[in-house]
């Protein structure tokens, strides 16, 4: 039996779908974008107190510096609040190939999926960055730092989108394998192939040059995947 929406479609057909979906989380994000650019100074400015000691001042190094910060934040701010809508996007686009049951079972863990991407946001936010950045700055010699708002911003948002996104592993991992797209064997084939790739990229994309950062991004997906085999065996047992 195939699912109830289920139709053959020539690739143009589906690049057309997923055009448009993705057109409709550009508009959106293009339209929240510009909602919280206004607000963006300020809020750097509490982003920055918050992950930073105390005292430390903002320093701007290029003529457009400010303004990308500024246009940066927003989107990663924009991001953090219509990730529920860009899931549901994305979601619509599979819909069709899915059995009623699997559509259930989808639509039971999305919730999920946003409230973990929170908690990774919020322990990046308010435990990880700040003392990665009190550890970093250690390493100063004694030197007083004057810190670029660009260079240091874009490192912590790339922990925090890291941490986001590696809290979403687990529930991946439980769709993939209730819609039978892989099983608890292929996520154990593929784990130090997953963890090397994990650390390359953290060591490409962070700016610690302590390896703290790329050390914690590291061991948090090592467990949020191994959380997601154990989950995945469950799921095959009650499959």
């Amino acid at each position: 039996m195939e699912p109830p929406e289920d139709r053959e479609l020539p690739l143009e057909e589906h690049l057309a779908e997923l055009r448009k979906r993705v057109v409709r989380i550009s508009i959106v994000m293009i339209a929240g974008i510009g909602i919280t650019f206004r607000f963006a100074g300020n809020l750097i400015r509490d982003f920055w107190n918050t992950i930073l000691p105390e005292g430390m001042k903002i320093y701007v190094y290029a003529p457009t510096e400010w303004f990308m910060a500024q246009l940066t934040f927003s989107f990663i701010l924009t991001l953090v609040v219509l990730y529920p809508y860009v899931v549901y996007e994305l979601y619509q686009f599979v819909k069709p190939g899915l059995y009623e049951h699997e559509r259930r079972f989808v639509k039971t863990f999305l919730p999920f999926s946003y409230v973990l991407f929170l908690v990774g946001v919020g322990l990046a936010y308010f435990v990880v960055i700040p003392r990665i950045f009190r550890v970093a700055m250690m390493f100063n010699m004694g030197a007083k730092p004057y810190l670029s708002v660009k260079r240091t911003l874009y490192s912590a948002f790339k922990i925090l989108v890291a941490f986001g996104l590696a809290f979403q592993i687990p529930v991946l991992a439980v769709i993939a394998v209730r819609i039978r797209l892989i099983t608890s064997k292929w996520l154990k084939d593929k784990r130090l192939i997953v963890y090397l790739v994990v650390f390359i990229l953290a060591t490409n994309v962070t700016l610690d040059i302590s390896g703290i950062s790329q050390l914690v991004i590291l061991a948090l997906v090592v467990v949020m995947y191994e959380l997601s085999i154990a989950l995945a065996k469950v799921m095959e047992k009650k499959g």
